[in-house]
């Protein structure tokens, strides 16, 4: 059983990328350490003064691919003999007129139409699927949303572990005891927590994100699970302290992130992302069902909800996915409401 593998997505890139633009204008060179923290005076010289190229047309939207690929190794392969899968998918939209950004997670079991392969599968196999790669995973999204993707980013999961360690850990509150291990996947998978909070180190924090079994509704929890992380680290890269990581940053960036995105464009979106607060990116998750063809389960989506998910984010609406959940909820109270209704009358 293949083990997946939670991804840095297109805001940590920014802010990467914002500490490497910024370390040039602060340190004079990326790789000169600073005895102490910045100011916020030097922060905004440095933004100010940053070489920018304006990646938006007009008033437009842009959108970002960003794939997580796995490259595991197994007991019958090796990373580099396994076909490389896009584990994590997500659609970073950045609206330049109201400065809002919106992180739509496309489940890889979503059952789609994928140019050249026999009859529907799963999302996530496009990336692999007659070593398409990145162009035949992005058309294959384009094609299902409706949408034109500006660029793409595919990043490797090894710089979340490098990530969490290089800023001091992430904290998080796990709700449960939970233990797995796997020894089909090399090195093999061993996780142990133990309810409660905890800050996690790098090593922890990939085993924390792996977590699947336990959830009710396996993927869909976990990209919940990942969303939550992705905020997390996300308040705490941005913080000005973080100037004094820029050699490692870099490292991480170089290491593990491929882009179409030029520096420049780049450099543009990290100054955009630091004015950022958590409340100006949405999250989101196709809304669909878990239904099983064949032996096979997917992840079913109505391509036309699907693409008004987008749309109402630019239309300033909030996250579909979190409005049909609590629908759900309100109804299940509304249903156990009337059982206990009907069992008290009985009673009676």
């Amino acid at each position: 059983m293949r083990i997946s593998k939670i991804i840095l997505v297109s805001l940590v890139i920014v802010l990467l990328s914002a500490g490497l633009a910024l370390g040039y204008k602060i340190s004079g060179s990326p790789m000169q350490r600073r005895a102490k923290e910045p100011s916020a005076e030097e922060v905004r010289r440095a933004k100010d003064n940053l070489d920018t190229t304006n990646p938006f047309t007009g008033d437009d939207p842009l959108h970002i691919i960003v794939f997580g690929i796995d490259k595991t190794a197994t007991n019958d392969a090796t990373a580099e003999g396994n076909p490389s899968r896009s584990d994590v998918i997500m659609l970073l939209t950045i609206d330049p007129v109201t400065k809002k950004a919106q992180l739509l997670s496309l489940p890889r079991d979503t059952y789609v139409d994928i140019e050249g392969h026999k009859g529907k599968t799963k999302l996530g196999h496009a990336y692999a699927y007659a070593y398409g790669g990145e162009e035949l995973a992005e058309q294959t999204v384009e094609d299902f949303l409706d949408v034109d993707i500006d660029y793409y980013a595919t990043v490797d999961y090894d710089s979340v572990k490098r990530l969490v360690d290089a800023v001091g850990g992430i904290e998080v509150d796990i709700p449960f005891d939970y233990s797995y291990e796997d020894t089909y996947v090399v090195p093999h998978l061993y996780i142990d927590f133990k309810k409660g909070k905890q800050t996690l180190n790098g090593e922890d924090a990939v085993r924390y994100l792996r977590i699947r079994k336990i959830y009710e509704n396996q993927d869909i929890d976990r990209i919940q699970a990942q969303q939550g992380f992705l905020m997390q680290l996300f308040q705490k890269v941005k913080q000005p302290i973080m100037i004094l990581k820029i050699p490692e940053l870099i490292d991480i960036m170089l290491d593990n992130v491929e882009t179409n995105l030029t520096y420049g464009q780049i450099a543009y979106l990290a100054k955009m992302g630091l004015e950022f607060d958590k409340g100006d990116i949405q999250t989101d998750t196709l809304v669909g069902e878990n239904t099983r063809i064949g032996n096979i389960e997917y992840y079913i989506v109505d391509r036309e909800t699907a693409r008004e998910q987008l749309r109402r984010f630019s239309a300033g609406k909030g996250s579909y996915y979190d409005e049909v959940q609590e629908q759900k909820e309100r109804a299940q109270e509304g249903s156990d409401q009337t059982d206990n209704d009907s069992a008290q009358y009985v009673d009676e």
